[in-house]
């Protein structure tokens, strides 16, 4: 029987995950976007928040365009969307009730139209004075890494184009309640 030659293994030792440095992503991980509202910053946070179900965009919708939405305007609370059935499908848990000031949602959209508990960004919404009876409402949408390097630059483009839309519907909203 012929001896077969063994040849040395060639040194493949690369670093472990543990001693890398993660790569910074390869797109702006921040969407910001703000809108100047006539309204006072108690109004503007309460419009919001507690009317969030009556000017969030009928388009913007995980069951079906127009399907009615639920809010649970507190600190732990949800929004959440009723499909035909009546059952509710929470979208966002709300993380941080402070207002007039600030608003942060744990967003559970994963950018297909999907809920993904597992995936979820994150908004935090501040009401900052800007002049009299008026308020500058600032959204900062971030955290799109948890969704993998696969998902995250696209649905952080979505929410890119989606802010300008979901803000001019608020501000709308804003301008009905305070006419």
């Amino acid at each position: 029987m012929p001896q077969e030659k063994t040849v040395p293994a060639k040194s493949t030792a690369a670093k472990s995950t543990a001693t890398r440095k993660p790569k910074p992503p390869n797109y702006d991980p921040f969407v910001r976007h703000s809108v100047t509202v006539k309204a006072d910053r108690k109004t503007a946070f309460k419009v919001f928040l507690e009317d969030f179900p009556q000017w969030w965009p009928k388009n913007f919708r995980t069951t079906k365009v127009g399907a009615p939405l639920g809010v649970d305007p507190k600190t732990g609370g949800r929004l959440y969307e009723i499909d035909e059935q009546g059952e509710e499908h929470t979208f966002g848990l709300i993380r941080k009730v402070d207002g007039p000031d600030t608003l942060a949602v744990g967003w559970r959209l994963n950018g297909f139209g999907r809920i993904d508990p597992d995936n979820a960004s994150e908004f935090t919404v501040t009401f900052v004075p800007d002049g009299q009876k008026k308020t500058r409402v600032d959204v900062e949408h971030t955290h799109f890494d948890r969704m993998g390097t696969k998902h995250a630059k696209r649905v952080r483009n979505g929410m890119d184009k989606g802010w300008p839309t979901i803000l001019a519907s608020f501000q709308t909203k804003i301008e009905e309640a305070t006419s």
